[in-house]
């Protein structure tokens, strides 16, 4: 209660309150706790070139550039709070020029304290004013600050890869052998299925956590996307609501993109898995959609992302959903990671689709409106030749496996276990090392009984780029395979030109090791027994 015995704003602010609308000079903006606009004055119109009537009830947000909406929300969620506030700075672009609109910012509290909304006000809106060479700079910082935080994320996403990747690689090879020591109409069988495709599966949490880093590229293929699409067809299905129906529009004959289809795969699994959650217990329509399209710089550049990317052919896939659609206040953080709007989940789906996008040097685009649903687009560069990718002729033909000596290196003891097992069941001959340094030792007496070396990356005392090089030295033609929780891409840029044999990606199946093993002495003629 007020002096007069009547509710309302606390004395010490309800003059501001009063002189907000009136002001002058000075763009003024009254904005509720939801940081909703409740009060535009004529300079603000003027500022910002909107009319009074067509902003009041719109966040504030909205009329702040997406990079800076979450620093803008956090002063203003502060100040509310606890009364303190320093300047708050926020851009507004207008005939060609950025400027840097410095605001003041105040509260309004009620009589028993409580804030019930928030003041702001520039008192010179020209304060800063920057040219059309300066928004560049601003653009670059920008990047800059994002690649930071993407390195951090990396960092982070390595060492998750690298130490659940090593328990993964015992689960599924552990599997792998029981299953291969029971005859097929063993009960069992059903069981080990069971935990070898939830070793699968478990895998997909790290690889998520490397698709936002934009460096979870493993497997490059020149491809059409639409078949890609009919090809996940009957995973999309069970993907869904049943409340959902999923429509498809998908063009036959689409120019060919470079993608890893893994990848893509599980970015469309994410768009649909989204888009039938924001339907929800009410009947619904998904719609996948792809085509082709020629993208100018200027609509490339208002895609989500800084990367740059070049005007051109574009091959696109468009899910859309009539669901609940997106506030606009979330708009800007869907695809943050652990940003979630849900009750329950990880937050990765989304985050995991721009960092997927980052790494096929794509874009994004996201138009959604409350209760009316949401489209999302990824764009992905064409290529010059619509020509099918032609599939390379494997040979059937296995190299001699009995006694090929092979040295295997890993620093996890689990790792080393299985996949010595798994070799000499296929009929190789296995010596064991624990670090680089002890592979080393092991290669100087056993040069020429050893075949070829499967390296881990990452290892205390002496790691796999340092193991390689010495290994080099004392054999120039040495065959080395390097595994890694890291992806191809990432983990073998370091040996580009050295000559590895090949790369096997954590964690693997008896399969994919053996393959991998296979085509490396093939590649090289080895035969059995030989180390030359």
């Amino acid at each position: 209660m007020n002096q007069s015995g009547q509710k309302g704003p606390h004395p010490e602010r309800s003059e501001k309150w009063r002189l907000a609308p009136q002001e002058k000079e000075s763009a003024v903006i009254v904005l509720s706790v939801e940081l909703t606009v409740l009060e535009f004055n004529s300079a603000a119109e003027r500022l910002y070139g909107h009319r009074r009537d067509a902003v009041l009830g719109k966040s504030f947000l909205e009329f702040v550039p997406v990079s800076d909406r979450e620093l803008v929300r956090a002063e203003l969620t502060r100040m509310l709070s606890s009364g303190e506030s320093k300047p708050l700075e926020t851009w507004l672009r207008q005939a060609g020029e950025e400027r840097i609109i410095q605001w003041t910012l105040s509260r309004v509290l009620d009589a028993e304290g409580e804030p019930i909304c928030a003041v702001a006000v520039s008192a010179d809106p020209c304060l800063v004013t920057r040219t059309e060479a300066d928004p560049e700079q601003a653009r670059l910082d920008r990047k800059i600050q994002d690649a930071q935080k993407m390195e951090s994320l990396a960092v982070l996403a390595g060492g998750i890869a690298h130490d659940f990747n090593n328990l993964l690689v015992g689960i599924l090879g552990g599997a792998d052998l029981a299953l291969l020591s029971l005859p097929p109409t063993s009960p069992a069988c059903e069981h080990l299925e069971i935990i070898r495709e939830s070793a699968v599966r478990a895998s997909e949490l790290s690889k998520q956590m490397l698709a936002y880093s934009g460096k979870g590229q493993f497997l490059l293929k020149k491809v059409s996307l639409s078949d890609v699409l009919r090809d996940t067809v009957h995973l999309l299905e069970v993907s869904v609501s049943k409340r959902a129906a999923l429509k498809y529009d998908l063009e036959k004959n689409l120019p060919l993109v470079e993608v890893d289809v893994t990848q893509i795969r599980q970015l469309t699994m994410n768009l649909v898995t989204n888009a039938s959650e924001a339907i929800g217990d009410e009947p619904g329509v998904i719609t996948i959609v792809t085509g082709a399209v020629e993208c100018s710089e200027a609509y490339l550049k208002e895609c989500y992302g800084d990367w740059e990317l070049s005007a051109g052919r574009y091959v696109y896939l468009e899910i859309s959903d009539n669901g609940c659609g997106i506030e606009a206040a979330a708009k800007s953080r869907i695809f943050e990671p652990f940003f979630t709007t849900k009750f329950t989940g990880r937050g990765l789906g989304l985050a995991a689709v721009i960092g997927i996008v980052r790494g096929h040097r794509g874009a994004v685009r996201v138009y959604s409106e409350p209760g009316r649903g949401t489209s999302i687009k990824v764009l992905l560069p064409a290529e010059r030749a619509d020509q099918a990718q032609r599939e390379a002729t494997v040979e059937n033909q296995q190299p001699a496996r009995r006694d090929t000596l092979v040295l295997v290196v890993d620093d996890d003891e689990t790792v080393r276990i299985v996949t010595g097992a798994i070799l000499e069941r296929a009929g190789y001959r296995v010596v064991m090392a624990s670090d680089g340094r002890d592979a080393v030792d092991i290669f100087t007496r056993r040069q020429h009984e050893i075949a070829l070396v499967l390296l881990d990356m990452t290892m205390p005392v002496m790691g796999g780029e340092e193991a390689f090089r010495e290994l080099r030295q004392i054999h120039p033609s040495v065959q080395v395979i390097l595994s890694s929780g890291y992806n191809e891409q990432d983990a073998t840029n370091r040996f580009v030109g050295k000559g590895l044999a090949g790369f096997v990606q954590k964690p693997f199946d008896a399969k994919t090791l053996l393959s991998k093993l296979d085509e490396a002495l093939k590649a090289k003629g080895f035969g059995p027994g030989t180390g030359e």
